[in-house]
């Protein structure tokens, strides 16, 4: 059971209003101490699971007010230890529950999302150096160095940016994930192809030839992978963001894309290419998909309506394109 401890502060005079509202919520504890400016200080422990809906009945009644803020802390231990039978009420339910439980709440996922979606100098010096790494592990056929350009490479953070900001309706956050998104594509690619123009290669190195071409497998393992990065997020368990990182694999086949392109290998650099698109759509579709399920929508109804269109359109154009993929692969195959 993991335990995060919310602290708010709001002016003073609403502290009878606050416990009787967290009274209905599922909560472990509640610390109260004056702030100073007229502020008075909540602390309230919980299990993370519970936080989302606490938060959400907080926000909604308090916000207006000046002064307001809640920060939302990790709580690495507790002494003495929390009895995991207690139970209360939290406000959802039985379906809402279920789906919630072992979810980070909405506004600590969009934070740490938000952190790995945008197009920092770190983010693109990532980029540049897992490019390069990529490539002279493909040229080289060495799996261990192209495994740790997978795991360098930061383009998952932007497309599970991109499907997060899609079930908010968040503009602003979509803005920024496809900005890192195009950011780091080109940068690959021109990487790559400068790499292809200045070294002679055979692009029969099994590193190479095995990314020229899309297998149904590969379409689930995408799909798959897509699923348990965005769980991974919305559950906050970093260390299996290591192993989705790998299986998505988007930077090999689009350094593949670029050296066979470099090298003037244009009909093998095709296949290259259409791997790099079906497995973006899948991680975005299976992220979409993977939110949705989890409840994940904003704070207010209207926009949590609106959102619901948003997202259901989403799911069908990534859906179409994805057929499209299919098509010109088997198309290409013909040919």
């Amino acid at each position: 059971m993991t335990l995060r401890l919310i602290e708010m502060v709001i002016p003073q005079g609403y502290q009878k209003e606050v416990l009787e509202l967290l009274q209905k919520c599922n909560i472990i504890e509640i610390f109260d101490l004056k702030a100073g400016n007229d502020l008075i200080l909540f602390k309230v422990l919980l299990t993370t699971e519970d936080s989302e809906s606490t938060l959400d009945k907080l926000e909604k009644r308090f916000s207006h007010l000046n002064g307001f803020r809640i920060l939302i802390l990790p709580v690495q231990a507790s002494i003495p230890r929390i009895d995991e039978t207690s139970n209360g009420e939290n406000g959802l339910s039985p379906d809402e529950e279920s789906v919630a439980a072992e979810r980070i709440s909405r506004e600590e996922l969009y934070t740490n999302v938000l952190a790995v979606s945008k197009p920092t100098k770190i983010y693109l010096l990532m980029t540049i150096l897992s490019s390069l790494v990529a490539s002279i592990g493909v040229l080289n056929n060495n799996v261990a160095v192209i495994i740790g350009a997978m795991v360098i490479a930061p383009l998952l953070g932007p497309n599970m940016g991109l499907s997060l900001a899609t079930v908010l309706k968040d503009s602003d956050l979509a803005r920024i994930s496809i900005k890192s998104i195009v950011a780091g594509v080109g940068i690959s690619i021109i990487i790559s192809v400068i790499i292809g123009v200045l070294v002679t290669f055979d692009p029969s190195i099994p590193a190479i030839a095995l990314r020229t071409d899309v297998a149904l497998a590969g379409i689930f393992l995408a799909f798959a992978s897509g699923i348990a990065g965005s769980i991974a997020f919305t559950t906050d368990v970093s260390s299996a963001l290591i192993g989705v990182m790998v299986a998505v694999a988007l930077l090999p086949p689009l350094s593949v894309f670029g050296l066979l392109l470099g090298s003037g290998h244009y009909y093998l650099a095709t296949g290259a290419f259409l791997l790099f698109l079906v497995n973006l759509v899948c991680i975005n579709l299976s992220g979409l998909i993977t939110f949705y399920v989890q409840r994940i929508k904003p704070l207010k109804t209207w926009d949590a309506f609106k959102a619901y269109k948003i997202t259901y359109l989403a799911m069908g154009i990534w859906a179409f394109i994805l057929i499209i993929l299919l098509v010109l692969i088997q198309i290409r195959k013909i040919i």
